[in-house]
Order: structure tokens, then sequence, then C-alpha cells
């Protein structure tokens, strides 16, 4: 096991990337986002960001996969059609940031972006009727450069959803789409980069079981329990790796 992975990374170090990339998809799987946004942030605290952004696209192509099979009916196909050309030409500009930006700005960054959408999602920011047009090509915008430079699209299109009046079966399943595109072009954007390599792949492999056990769980905890009672919890966990990162990413830059 040692041999396959990457050097100087111990057997510790490793349990707890699994134990996070286990975590991120119980939450994926329950509410239908928090993937990338829960593991990015906690992972880049042991690897860079250059490693973690590719595979963790790679995983979360394949928890899309497991999922939306089962809920395409309910995606919201009207919002995804002026979502999705902002991300799509947004995101090659945020790879670009993520080979320009030094490790330590990229991990403030991260984690400024997921406090301020912990915070927002906290308030309980809402609209009386859905964003337009207009509103939802900007979404879009962000969230592809959000992609592109740190992997984690979801922050502007998670408040994008969860603010408006749709309801949360079709929110669910409209992020679930929305990623599984994003990070098809995510994994393209990071390979054209020469991110995606012999490394990134022993990654995925060795952490497959870790997606596939989460998904399961959060599958099971979504039928079964109210998911009114998961989201403080899931919000909170993410005020908490934001916050780490972006102080450790402050104290790595006045070091």
């Amino acid at each position: 096991m040692t041999a396959l992975l990457p050097e100087a990374l111990t057997p510790l170090s490793f349990a707890l990337v699994f134990l996070v990339v286990t975590f991120a998809a119980v939450v994926r799987a329950f509410t239908g986002f928090g993937f990338a946004l829960l593991a990015i942030p906690a992972l880049v605290l042991i690897l860079p960001p250059t490693q973690v952004v590719p595979f963790i696209f790679i995983l979360e192509i394949g928890i899309s996969m497991i999922l939306l099979p089962h809920l395409w009916r309910e995606v919201d196909m009207r919002g995804l059609r002026w979502l999705l050309p902002g991300a799509l030409i947004a995101t090659p500009f945020g790879g670009l940031l993520l080979l320009a930006l030094s490790a330590e700005a990229l991990r403030l960054g991260i984690g400024l972006v997921v406090l301020s959408a912990a915070l927002l999602m906290w308030r309980g920011l809402s609209f009386r009727k859905a964003p337009g047009p207009l509103a939802a090509l900007a979404t879009g915008g962000l969230s592809g450069i959000l992609n592109g430079a740190a992997g984690i699209p979801g922050p502007p299109v998670v408040l994008f959803y969860l603010s408006t009046p749709a309801a949360n079966a079709v929110s669910r399943a409209s992020l679930i789409a929305y990623f599984a595109i994003i990070d098809i072009l995510g994994v393209a954007v990071a390979a054209y980069n020469g991110l995606v390599d012999g490394e990134t792949l022993r990654w995925v492999l060795w952490l497959v079981p870790a997606t596939v056990l989460g998904s399961v769980i959060g599958q099971y905890a979504f039928r079964r329990a109210n998911p009114g009672l998961f989201r403080p919890i899931v919000l909170l966990v993410l005020l908490a790796t934001g916050l780490a990162g972006a102080v450790k990413a402050m104290l790595d830059i006045l070091a």
C-alpha cells in the first residue's frame, strides 16, 4: 500500500484523507452538494491544491453517475440552461489561476469562499422568485472561476438554488446534474494543464472505496432522516473547514 502512495505521506495522513472523502461523499449523497466544498478545504491542509483538485473532480463525477439516473426527472433544466454557459466560459480562466497562484493564496481563497457561502446560507439568504437569466449566467460564471481555480464550483450555485422557492428535491437533483457536467469540464481543464497524471489516478483508485461507502450511507440517510435536521450540521462543518483553511493559509503567508 505505502509503495503506491505518494512519498512522505504517512499511513495516518492517508487515513485522514480517506475519512474526509468518505464524510464528504455522505454529505453529497444526502444533500446533493458539498463533496468538493467539504473535501478540498480539509485535504489542502495535507496535500497541495494542484494534487487535490484533479482527483476530487474525478471522484465527484463518479458520485454523480451513481445518483443522477434516479433523479433526472426532477432536474431544473430552465435554470441549468443559463448556469452552465457561464460556468463553461469561465472555468478555463479559473484553471489559469490554479497555475498562477501560490498554494498559500489558493488555500486562503478556498477558506474565504467556503466561509462566505456558509455564512450566507446560515443567515437564510432567500428570494421570493427564481433569479432571472442574467443572474443565473453571472452565478455560473463565478462558479466556473472557482471550479477551475480551486475545484469548488458549489458555493454560488448552492446559494442560487437554496435561496429560491424551488423544492428541496428539485434543488438537490439540479445540483447533482450541474456538478456532473461541470466536473467533466474541470477534469478536461486539469488534464490540459498537465495536472492529471499517474499519481492522480492512483489517488482515485485508493479513494473509490471511500466514495462508494459514503454515497451508500448518504443515500440511506436521505431516505430515512429528515433533511432539515442535517443542514445545520453541514453548515457548521463548512464554517469549521473554511476557517481552518483560511487561518492556516494566513499563518503560512505571514511565516
